[in-house]
């Protein structure tokens, strides 16, 4: 009996190992193929069920007010570094996941614009002086918050804006390669602009208490 459980032993870590790694395959083809990150950590764990989503696409970005500038943006991307001169430089997956970031940030701003736009119409049709006496300051506590919700959104799209910036600044560098044979770090700058999209919560954040 005991050799039994000594034999077994290491096909049992190796099974679970196995299983562990199928697991993390299949939730970075989901992530990659636009689900939510809740479904691709769910396939971690119990990726057998989660297999038929491979076939399928994740749920298409919502529309916002930079989608046309992002999507322009990222396909000039492409389109330069499929260019002869770039024929060396590969589409790295951190492309993927600007993209996904990008369209993310913009759907938070969608959000935001939806909600701005209910309060305003519920203000406009609240009646003149409608309980205002009883409310005291309530009326001023939603200005102030209208207010500050509006400067946490500037701040995003700026933020926003400058890392399409930097998308630009990528393809004018890819550009130059091609003219002079200098070396783009094409991963390190994406990575960087990843990570500025990143900071958009502590840029809103700030703004917020301001």
């Amino acid at each position: 009996m005991i050799t039994a459980v000594v034999t077994f032993e290491p096909l049992g870590y190796a099974l679970v190992g196995s299983y562990l790694v199928v697991g993390a395959v299949v939730a970075t083809l989901l992530a990659r193929r636009g689900h939510a990150p809740a479904v691709a950590l769910g396939a971690f764990a119990c990726w057998p069920l989660f297999v038929p989503l491979l076939g399928q696409r994740g749920r298409a970005p919502g529309v916002g007010p930079v989608h046309d500038r992002i999507v322009e943006a990222l396909a000039a991307l492409r389109d330069a570094m499929a260019e002869p001169g770039a024929e060396a430089l590969d589409l790295p997956g951190d492309l993927e996941g600007l993209v996904g970031d990008l369209h993310r940030a913009d759907e938070r701003l969608a959000m935001v614009d939806r909600l701005l736009a209910s309060v305003g119409r519920e203000r406009a049709t609240a009646a003149p002086g409608s309980s205002a006496e009883a409310a005291g300051g309530h009326a001023n506590g939603v200005l102030q918050g209208i207010d500050e919700l509006g400067r946490a959104r500037a701040a995003t799209l700026a933020q926003i804006h400058a890392v399409l910036d930097g998308v630009v600044q990528l393809r004018l560098q890819i550009g130059l390669r091609s003219l002079a044979g200098n070396s783009v770090p094409v991963q390190e700058r994406l990575r960087d602009l990843r990570s500025r999209l990143a900071a958009i919560d502590e840029i809103a954040a700030m703004e917020l208490h301001a």
